[in-house]
């Protein structure tokens, strides 16, 4: 039986939670697009405040890991990896709970 991880403490301030929603919908978009792996300074491009801190994003993208919503490769990038389409679930034989 896998167990979840428990997430690392943060030294010094957490990302805001608006921080992270913004990151979530920039990987939904990338994936709706087909767009594939964003790196993490494509990523911060792409975020409206334009002096968030590199930390900061990583710190987002390991919580979004750490809940199985994004996928990471070091070369390639970060990938949004949850499906919510219905037919999906159907095709593997899955029951979405």
């Amino acid at each position: 039986m896998s167990t979840i991880s428990i997430p690392k403490q943060i030294v010094g301030p957490a990302p805001v939670l608006t921080t992270l929603h913004e990151i979530e919908l920039i990987l939904r978009d990338a994936a709706a697009k087909d767009a594939g792996p964003l790196s993490l300074a494509e990523i911060k491009r792409r975020m409206q405040a334009k002096s968030v801190r590199h930390v900061t994003v990583r710190t987002c993208i390991d919580e979004l890991k750490r809940l199985r919503l994004a996928t990471e490769d070091e070369r390639r990038g970060v990938m949004w990896t949850l499906h919510e389409d219905p037919k999906f679930w159907r095709k593997k034989g899955l029951i979405k709970l």
